[in-house]
């Protein structure tokens, strides 16, 4: 494997270019180097979180634990987009051809070691999985629209019954720039407490909505729609 030419491949797919999608899609050989690509950057974005986050960065252990996370669910989502591209819109490649050409795609995610800048690479990516969608399962337009949202809407629709129904088992922390303690726990719902020399605030997320209490006792809250 020559590092350099799968980088320049990786790159041109990031760029839309579509000979390098087939070329990829077709080439079985090309498998393990868009692991390394999502592993990298995996890896890379741990790392932002702990040089460019303005306010609190994660603990070294919640970095290396959101990075394994982070790993396992890019793979699994690319191919659901792939089941999804080809059970409900008739996508014509198999699910490897384009976890292949997905997960060198997902170089764009390099950038995003630097947290101002991941919202942009976070429309890219939508871009070059439409482009991709369209390339190698011969979508047309619409079905790779639909693909793309059905999956945001499902996302979001998954990420709201976890935070109903709290998140299960879930301990960390974060080292504030200052040297302060965010912790966070599950009993009920999803909480963490942050320390500072002023005194202790908590933030709560349960059914229903998020509460803020500050340090002096004041409270904010905010009510989320019932999704039931």
């Amino acid at each position: 494997m020559d590092i350099k030419i799968e980088l320049k491949n990786a790159l041109d797919i990031a760029l839309l270019k579509k000979p390098v999608m087939h070329h990829v899609a077709e080439n079985k050989s090309k498998t393990a180097f868009g692991y390394y690509v999502i592993i990298a950057a995996a890896i890379l974005g741990a790392v932002g979180q702990q040089i460019f986050l303005p306010f609190f960065r994660p603990t070294l252990t919640s970095s290396l634990l959101t990075a394994v996370v982070q790993a396992i669910g890019i793979v699994i989502g690319i191919y659901i987009v792939s089941f999804i591209a080809k059970g409900i819109f008739k996508g014509q490649a198999s699910h490897d051809q384009f976890f292949r050409v997905a997960a060198y795609g997902m170089i764009v995610m390099w950038l995003l070691i630097i947290p101002p800048i991941s919202f942009i690479g976070g429309i890219w990516i939508l871009v070059i999985t439409f482009v991709i969608l369209k390339t190698i399962h011969k979508l047309t337009t619409e079905k790779a629209i639909g693909t793309l949202l059905v999956i945001i809407i499902g996302g979001y629709l998954i990420f709201m019954i976890l935070f109903k129904i709290g998140f299960w088992g879930i301990r960390g922390g974060f080292q504030m720039r200052g040297g302060d303690m965010m912790d966070f726990g599950r009993d009920e719902g999803f909480k963490f407490d942050i320390r500072t020399e002023e005194g202790v605030g908590r933030v709560e997320f349960g059914e229903g909505g998020m509460r803020i209490t500050g340090e002096e006792g004041e409270v904010f809250e905010i009510s989320i729609p019932d999704i039931e």
